[in-house]
């Protein structure tokens, strides 16, 4: 009652009228064609708007909203998606539009939100610089953003928060890898208009009784990525968000859903969760070549795991030489790891790099790089929240870096100029080969595709990666070098790079070393030879990483993999006071899910930030589950069965029936 009352005291009344919407197919270039395309009904393709100045000029978008765009995010053009969904979505029509990441999405479904949102109320067009008291609750939500991955929902945010700058609109996030209590707090505190939500954090606190996040008003909803919303099995969690939601009998809602692809079970969703005459708007020719068949991709195979990191550098190596060439374009890669764990012991390795000659300078800031304009940044789901979007900040603002990834950047991400795909080892499904390599060759510009093979994952490779156009590339000396046998000669830039890359692991910690050894056990748990496997594990451990004996293992894993009668193995559980064991573990399939898999990433497995001062721990007041004697309503929602389902309300003129369409 309290709340309620302070709510009424210093909140302005709200504007709910809607203002009348102009029955157009496209959006017209000047109030005089408005008008007569009102009188008479029809209207031409070609008189569609194509610049954001134009929103404002013929008030489709508020000025403030276009001035930020134009002027501080330095936009001119709509893109197709755009063009063709800005005006649907501002009529308030359901709409499932099928589009590629980096085609301007992400603003097609924003600037619909932020002018409903200023339609309903005016004041919020200017930014409040009153001290009278928050003029926004955490009940003012109007609009939701569903994404897959944290990465995406913050670069969703940070667009969004650009976009409203000069505003009253608050835009606030809700992501798994973060504090919990801090983000309620922050809604609570600040208020909200938008939120931008991954599905895991989203339930926790709209079940938690203590949250006081229940979105009354909630007018928007849209599923960003939505075939990747379902490859990761959220859909179960997505169904349990929208019976929270207010039902649309009492409050009409629209939905968007974004998706690069149309597979059957996005085609359901859309049958179940849109309005009978939503929209689809396709983006993507049906007989455009698929990206994984267009970029060139080549497998490097090598004689041992040991030669997988020398073979690495020897193609990096290759790709900053070529962008020196007066055609070559800057060198920009990213490196795709099966473990967070590899991730971060490669990310040891090469960033302690010193260049030959250079070993005696200690310290690292004397020491020479061989690559020391190129930042190499490692980016997995154990790194906090800040440490990812900071890493990923960067590497989008480089002009030439490297980033070391785990599948967290698969998908969603949209990193400009990547010119090289690096995977290092077969991925667990040819899914993922697809997706990683959908990183390069974005927006018209060239891109490379790269395997390195070890001879445990050649045969995998073959059923995993049937039919992809993966020619075989002999031409690395790291890949084919026997780096085994001490009387063998090597080639002397081989030589070079071994040595460099054995120097830099002799100053990697024992832990990392170990973690990757373990989660190595995990992502080949399909090998069948198993003995012949620890021999080649054993001898990355002594001659790629200069251990003098492979790390040990604990009896407990031992057992449960099968190793206990196979050669090489050493049992030990701790040993030089480290301790390791299920945490290393990070494929699906063996003791915990993928780094990059839902429970992972939504409930914060991640290692504490490295600036963080020990022995601190924030409260948080907003985690219990229990009931305060209260109780707090909660709203049904009865899904659309879809049977009334049509492809589009085509009297309005707003669609024609798409031949290519799914629906």
């Amino acid at each position: 009652m309290q709340r309620i009352f302070r709510r009424c005291v210093v909140a302005a009344p709200r504007l709910r009228t809607a203002a009348p919407r102009l029955p157009f197919r496209y959006i017209h270039p000047s109030p005089i064609v408005r008008q007569e395309a009102q009188a008479a009904g029809e209207f031409k393709e070609d008189e569609k708007i194509t610049k954001f100045r134009q929103l404002e000029e013929r008030g489709f978008i508020h000025p403030n909203i276009v001035k930020n765009l134009v002027g501080n995010m330095k936009l001119e053009t709509l893109t197709e998606v755009q063009q063709k969904t800005i005006n649907q979505a501002l009529d308030g029509k359901d709409i499932i539009a099928q589009a590629k990441t980096g085609t301007g999405k992400t603003l097609a479904f924003l600037l619909p939100i932020l002018q409903n949102i200023i339609k309903i109320d005016p004041d919020l067009a200017r930014a409040n610089y009153s001290f009278k008291g928050p003029r926004t609750t955490a009940d003012d939500i109007r609009a939701l953003v569903i994404s897959p991955t944290r990465e995406l929902a913050e670069q969703i945010a940070q667009e969004a928060r650009r976009a409203v700058r000069g505003t009253s609109i608050v835009v606030q996030t809700a992501v798994g890898g973060t504090q919990k209590a801090r983000g309620l707090q922050s809604i609570l505190r600040e208020g909200c208009h938008l939120l931008v939500a991954t599905p895991g954090r989203l339930k926790d606190i709209m079940t938690d009784n203590y949250s006081q996040i229940e979105m009354p008003d909630l007018s928007v909803l849209v599923l960003d990525e939505a075939d990747r919303l379902l490859d990761q099995g959220f859909w179960a969690e997505i169904q349990e968000i929208m019976q929270l939601l207010p039902a649309r009998e009492e409050v009409d809602r629209q939905t968007l859903m974004f998706s690069a692809t149309v597979p059957p079970d996005v085609v359901r969703v859309v049958r179940r969760t849109l309005k009978p005459g939503f929209n689809f708007v396709q983006c993507v020719p049906a007989d455009e070549e698929p990206t994984h068949k267009r970029i060139p991709q080549k497998v490097i195979n090598v004689n041992g795991f040991e030669n997988m990191l020398p073979t690495l550098a020897e193609l990096i190596q290759r790709g900053i030489d070529a962008s020196s060439e007066p055609t070559g374009r800057p060198f920009k890669a990213i490196v795709y790891f099966n473990s967070t764990a590899e991730v971060t012991l490669a990310d040891e390795i090469l960033n302690n790099l010193s260049s030959p000659g250079a070993e005696g300078s200690e310290h690292p800031s004397r020491r020479r790089h061989p690559w020391k304009r190129i930042s190499i940044l490692p980016i997995h789901s154990k790194l906090t929240q800040s440490q990812r979007t900071r890493a990923a900040e960067t590497f989008k603002r480089s002009k030439s870096a490297i980033l070391l990834s785990s599948d967290v950047t698969a998908r969603g991400m949209d990193f400009p100029d990547v010119t090289h795909v690096i995977q290092m080892g077969v991925p667990q499904d040819r899914e993922s080969y697809i997706h990683r390599i959908g990183r390069t060759g974005r927006a018209g510009k060239e891109g490379e595709g790269w395997l390195i093979l070890p001879p445990a994952e050649i045969r995998e490779s073959r059923t995993r990666l049937r039919g992809l156009p993966i020619k075989q590339d002999g031409s690395f000396g790291s890949a084919t070098a026997d780096l085994v046998r001490e009387d063998v000669e090597l080639a002397p830039e081989v030589g070079g790079i071994v040595e460099m890359l054995r120097k830099a692991a002799e100053g990697v910690p024992y832990r990392a070393k170990a973690a990757v050894y373990s989660a190595m056990l995990g992502t080949h748990s399909y090998v069948s030879d198993k003995e012949g496997f620890m021999a080649a594990l054993n001898r990355l451990a002594t001659k790629g990483w200069g251990m003098g004996e492979p790390p040990t293992l604990s009896a407990g894993i031992v057992g449960r993999l099968g190793l206990s009668r196979v050669p090489g193995v050493r049992v030990g559980g701790r040993e030089d006071g480290e301790k390791f064991g299920k945490d290393a573990f990070e494929r699906t399939g063996l003791f915990q899910r993928d780094s990059f898999q839902r429970r992972d990433r939504e409930r914060g497995f991640e290692r504490k930030d490295p600036f963080q001062r020990a022995g601190f721990r924030e409260r948080r007041p907003f985690e219990r589950n229990g009931s305060r004697g209260g109780f707090r309503p909660r709203y049904s929602n009865k899904l659309d069965g879809g049977k009334n389902f049509r492809d589009g309300d085509t009297r309005r003129g707003w669609t024609k029936r798409n031949k290519d369409s799914p629906f």
